[in-house]
């Protein structure tokens, strides 16, 4: 496979995984620049980007990237470009080792920037879509699909897989599969958010399990509901993403509870320390909390 076809398969799973066009644009980018490297320093063998690449040649373009001056954030974001893309080709058989994986990124001193939204964000979102012009049925299936993003935590993938057997209605759970090795895990199905799912159940005409459909076809995708948030931001003083509604989701969760533990578990983390951004202050509530005791003389 050469690099352009192995590129083309890259940016397939990238849209397979939900990532926004910015994002898979910036992965792209990324991965040009190290295919430019690569075929400046070792023609065209460097310039395949499959399975001709060694380890070494990654730790030298760490290297080069180092002392071309880039901020620490940039060196990481390129190298993380290179294991996804490494990763997918190991997934499809192409490669059968990942030279990225043991590469360690820059060290640097992080603080929170997950980006979640505000309850009034929250709130305008949903103004927005009982303002829009659109018909029942539509505005049924947006305020339904948006409470369960917004409520139950779910990645949008997972929104477009449940079934109307995975709705705990008695016990107020949602069984969410994972898709990673069969996995599943429950997720709170509460009554604001069961309310929007049975008013949509009412306009729900095709035949199919799947609870979130499409007016042509008998299962939601991901694409669809990222076109829905699209639209919807262009009526809002703000942008949103699908993804920061289950980042809203998780912060709330972790406002309430304090508890990390809580917090990986309905987010389906395999590791605790992924849901500690929930758990650690924003940049902006550091800021908030220092207001009050600011000195001036």
């Amino acid at each position: 496979m050469n690099k352009d076809r192995a590129l083309d398969f890259f940016v397939e799973k990238l849209r397979d995984q939900d990532k926004s066009e910015a994002t898979i644009k910036n992965y792209v980018a990324d991965l040009r620049k190290f295919f430019a490297y690569m075929e400046e320093k070792e023609g065209a063998h460097g310039g395949t980007g499959v399975s001709a690449t060694p380890k070494k040649a990654i730790r030298e373009y760490k290297t080069y990237l180092e002392k071309s001056g880039l901020a620490a954030s940039t060196v990481n974001r390129r190298l993380q470009s290179l294991r996804s893309y490494f990763n997918s080709l190991v997934e499809a058989g192409v490669t059968k080792t990942n030279p990225a994986t043991e590469i360690k990124s820059k060290s640097i001193a992080k603080q929170n920037e997950t980006k979640w939204l505000e309850r009034h964000q929250v709130k305008a979102i949903f103004d927005a879509i009982d303002k829009r012009k659109q018909g029942e049925a539509k505005r049924a299936l947006q305020r339904a699909i948006f409470l369960v993003l917004v409520n139950s935590a779910l990645r949008v993938s997972e929104l477009c897989e449940l079934r109307l057997g995975d709705l705990d209605w008695n016990n107020g759970f949602i069984t969410v599969q994972s898709g990673k090795g069969g996995k599943f895990r429950k997720v709170p199905f509460n009554s604001a958010t069961q309310k929007a799912v049975k008013i949509w159940l009412k306009y729900r005409r095709l035949e199919g399990d799947y609870v979130f459909q499409t007016e042509r076809s008998d299962k939601m995708t991901p694409r669809a509901v990222q076109h829905m948030t699209k639209v919807l931001s262009a009526d809002l003083p703000f942008h949103f993403t699908v993804h920061q509604l289950r980042h809203t989701a998780l912060k709330n969760l972790a406002d309430k509870t304090g508890r990390i533990e809580i917090v990986a578990t309905v987010a389906g983390h395999e590791n605790v320390n992924t849901s500690k951004r929930y758990i650690e202050p924003s940049l902006k509530e550091i800021a908030e909390a220092m207001k009050d005791s600011e000195f001036d003389f």
